[in-house]
């Protein structure tokens, strides 16, 4: 800094010590300045030296600590992925062991104790994979889903229940990117595929209090809000109805009403059983401003004009939990007034819902029940699903002295119910035009039946039916009253034994399970639940396994040894998702590695110092310095014999 000369001729004294101690100061902070830039290696000191550079410096700052939380939420992610795909492959090991075990009892020639200790082999095996379903990774379970703090499989009934939640780990991977990180254990293992679905849509119907939320809409795509025209030809001409507040079809109505009352329209709308339908006066149009699709999804969308009354689309209302049992049926409300009685493994209970008075008192009722199940709401909204959270053990649902497990679609046997789904699965098969069963009257009459195109038992009811009126045999088929099974009815009026049997090699007995025979006592042969649901998953594949070797079955054990095989295939396509999506981790760390990189060297660029630039500044500050200091020693040190001179 240049030293500016103080001239002391009639300069008071208090005005020269002034001058210099504001000099000395502004070199000593130049100095000072120079000397922290040093010493701190930054450009600038405070915003204010550089607001620019300042400005860049603190976004490049805040880059670099937002890439470093992702960083770690991806570090993170990737390494729940690898203990879980390490885990997938204790599990492929495991059930490739259990493979090999029933494949080398399967046949003829094991003797039963060999299969007996083969059944305690294959008992430690399932223990060793539900240890692995509560495996541990940082002090969280990986398999309970969101719910990690508490083990997802536990002792529940007789058996092991799935008790982890089903929720996704969400990770964000990038600003706008979530990605889920875990595998649940109903995937792991498939430990919730037993399941009894819901074969009723109960058809709940549209009401003011309807949220909009709830409705799939005219088009499956839900009700988006946004802004009507209604265009009164002769009339009021266009009005504008603003439903983007709306809730529910109750504001939607009121809504469109009050609109027309204040441009004096005459049309109005109203709520149908299943949607809105609007009155007009005279030629009406009802379209949607700019690209909004609300008048689509009402069902209204009217264009061109109509003078008719608009008619709108079914919304196909959701059930939800809070659905009214009277607003299902269409309206007409559901009877639930006798019990169900729902068995699971050796637990039966009868379940009394006759005082529910919403869809979630119902879900509430059996899930309190102490049973090892879960009721919800299915995925489309149309009805109600009943979940066995209980690996290998069996669940049915029927009547307790009523219809209402029939009326809430979820008796787990009716004429609806698929060939395929019963007796754990077991194929079901003819022979193609010919006759494939023979049941034997208590009169010794027999009726051959070909069941041919059969794919429900209704169907198999109906065929013997059919093939029993046009041979004139008095036999009748038809469901049991409780739906816990169905039934042949003799009325033949013989003393013998109702009995079926398969005919031309078929394995027809083992589906619908028709390798039955009644007693001499009664005149009707019943045939129990086999849809009874202990689903398709591994540790039920064991448990059955481990049965069959104790049993000394070979048809049941080849029958294990195929679906363990099945699973393990599963498992080993689950493991490849759960790599491809660790690699895809993997990939997005390089990424931000070099990310963040490039972000270092942009701030550095911005803040970090030229040292022989600053090195140079210090120079001269301490030179300004200096002088400052020398011209005010020699200032104050001027005498009166100086100023008279």
């Amino acid at each position: 800094m240049a030293v500016s000369p103080i001239y002391s001729t009639r300069i008071s004294l208090q005005y020269q010590t002034q001058s210099l101690l504001e000099a000395v100061r502004r070199n000593q902070y130049s100095s000072f300045i120079q000397q922290s830039r040093l010493a701190s290696g930054r450009s600038f000191l405070a915003l204010s030296d550089d607001p620019v550079a300042s400005s860049r410096a603190l976004r490049l700052g805040e880059e670099l600590d937002r890439q470093a939380q992702v960083f770690e939420n991806v570090t993170r992610a990737s390494d729940v992925l690898n203990a879980t795909d390490d885990a997938l492959a204790d599990v492929n090991d495991m059930l490739s062991e259990a493979h090999a075990i029933a494949s080398q009892n399967a046949g003829s020639l094991t003797l039963p104790d060999e299969r007996i200790a083969a059944a305690e082999l294959i008992a430690s095996i399932r223990e060793q994979l539900i240890t692995i379903g509560n495996r541990e990774f940082d002090g969280r379970h990986l398999f309970a889903g969101r719910d990690s703090t508490e083990q997802p499989f536990q002792s529940l009934l007789s058996g092991v229940g799935f008790l982890g939640d089903t929720g996704d780990v969400l990770v964000r991977v990038s600003d706008s990117d979530f990605e889920a990180v875990n595998l649940t254990g109903d995937v792991l293992f498939g430990a919730l595929s037993a399941r009894v679905i819901g074969s009723v849509d109960l058809d709940p119907v549209v009401s003011a209090n309807t949220r909009l939320d709830d409705l799939s809409g005219a088009g499956g795509s839900g009700v988006r809000t946004g802004v009507l025209l209604f265009n009164e030809i002769s009339g009021a001409g266009v009005v504008q109805v603003d439903l983007t507040q709306a809730d529910t079809l109750g504001d939607v109505v009121n809504s469109i009403n009050q609109a027309a009352t204040d441009a004096g329209a005459g049309f109005t709308a109203a709520l149908s059983a299943t949607g809105i339908d609007i009155t007009p006066t005279g030629e009406l149009s009802i379209t949607d401003t700019g690209t909004g699709v609300i008048a689509d999804d009402l069902g209204i969308l009217t264009d061109p004009p109509v003078a008719a009354p608009i008619i709108g689309a079914d919304l196909r209302v959701r059930v939800t939990r809070t659905t009214p049992i009277a607003n299902l049926g269409g309206g007409a409300g559901l009877n639930l007034a006798d019990p169900i009685r729902i068995t699971n493994g050796t637990e039966s209970k009868s379940i009394d819902l006759s005082s529910a008075e919403t869809v979630q008192e119902v879900l509430n009722e059996i899930n309190a029940a102490g049973l090892g199940v879960r009721a919800e709401v299915n995925g489309a909204g149309t009805g109600i699903d009943v979940i066995n959270l209980v690996s290998g053990s069996q669940l049915s649902i029927s009547e307790d002295g009523g219809t209402t497990a029939a009326t809430l679609g979820i008796r787990s046997l009716d004429t609806a119910t698929t060939l395929s789904s019963l007796n754990h699965g077991l194929s079901f098969e003819t022979a193609a035009g010919e006759d494939d069963i023979r049941i034997i009257a208590k009169d010794g009459s027999k009726l051959d039946v070909n069941l041919d195109g059969a794919g429900t038992l209704g169907d198999i009811i109906d065929l013997i039916n059919a093939a029993a009126v046009d041979a004139g045999v008095a036999l009748t088929a038809s469901m049991t009253a409780s739906g816990d099974g169905w039934q042949i009815e003799d009325t033949t009026g013989g003393g013998g034994v109702i009995t079926v049997h398969p005919l031309n090699n078929t394995v027809t007995a083992l589906a619908p399970g028709l390798d039955r025979a009644a007693d001499a006592a009664h005149t009707e042969l019943v045939i129990d639940d086999l849809s009874t649901s202990t689903g398709d998953n591994v540790l039920a594949a064991l448990t059955e396994l481990e049965e069959s070797l104790r049993r000394d079955d070979t048809t049941a054990i080849t029958a294990a040894a195929d679906r363990l095989e099945t699973l393990n295939a599963e498992i080993t396509r689950t493991r490849g998702v759960v790599g491809a999506r660790a690699k895809s981790m993997q990939d997005r760390l390089i990424q931000i590695e070099n990310a963040n990189a490039a972000t270092e060297t942009f701030l550095a660029d911005v803040q970090d110092l030229d040292y022989a630039e600053a090195a140079t500044q210090f120079e001269q500050a301490q030179t300004a310095l200096q002088a400052s200091l020398l011209t005010g020693s020699r200032a104050m040190s001027i005498s009166l014999m100086d100023f008279l001179a």
